[in-house]
């Protein structure tokens, strides 16, 4: 009887344990709960403060990110946005030396695109910007060869993406660099852009001209009615201005 009893007694002490355990742990739980609703609501309440603010005054080298044109980027605003329908990511850049700014325009396409980067002119020189070579491709476009710097993996890739109208749509309106890369576009306006509504507004505007105007060169991309045609331009996507 006497070690029933005690056994008794440590599972009734193991059992009080317990709940006193859990009741601290829901009492931490619920005081960073606290804290966390807090920070957030002082970081929103600011409409001054963007929405991806966490991402700012970072710095990167790596020029497929920001688009060339510097040795680094500094990262000063991001604005998730949509364009042509399909995801996209604005974002405003700051050389960490020189201070000049720029914009960028990331844009999310239903599958994998050629790779191709096209440099304007005034941006040869500038680090993280290839030079012209021998055997980059030209189009035969005396206007437009002399205008932009073309970089592909595939020959054939040049004149597939940069049709007339598309080269038209560039040379209307120049951007320092249009790149496509995996499953992306990206476009980096010149130095001196800086990141509010009418930019990223602008931003998507050309993107959505080019993308019209350029067959489909998106290798996996389906429309509604089956495989695109040759000679079609990419649907647009299914997203509204309201849902980035």
């Amino acid at each position: 009887m006497r070690l029933a009893s005690v056994e008794l007694d440590r599972a009734v002490e193991g059992a009080i344990g317990l709940v006193l355990l859990t009741v601290a742990l829901a009492w931490t739980a619920f005081v960073l709960l606290r804290r966390w609703r807090a920070g957030r609501a002082a970081r929103t309440d600011d409409p001054g403060v963007p929405a991806l603010a966490r991402f700012a005054d970072i710095e990167t080298s790596d020029p497929d990110t920001f688009g060339g044109g510097a040795p680094a980027a500094r990262v000063g605003r991001r604005e998730d946005t949509v364009t042509y329908g399909y995801l996209a990511v604005a974002e405003e850049y700051a050389d960490p030396h020189s201070g000049a700014s720029w914009c960028t325009l990331t844009v999310s396409l239903p599958g994998r695109v050629p790779f191709l980067v096209l440099d304007h002119w005034q941006a040869l020189g500038r680090p993280n910007v290839p030079q012209p070579a021998p055997l980059r491709p030209r189009l035969k476009d005396t206007t437009f060869d002399s205008a932009y710097v073309i970089g592909v993996e595939e020959p054939e890739t040049a004149a597939r993406v940069l049709g007339p109208a598309a080269r038209q749509v560039l040379l209307d309106e120049p951007v320092q660099r249009l790149s496509l890369r995996g499953s992306t576009l990206l476009l980096r306006t010149f130095d001196g852009a800086r990141l509010d509504d009418p930019q990223i507004a602008a931003m998507s505007a050309f993107v959505a001209r080019f993308l019209a105007a350029t067959p489909s060169f998106v290798r996996t991309a389906m429309a509604a009615s089956g495989p695109l045609r040759r000679d079609a331009p990419l649907p647009e996507g299914l997203y509204g201005p309201d849902e980035a």
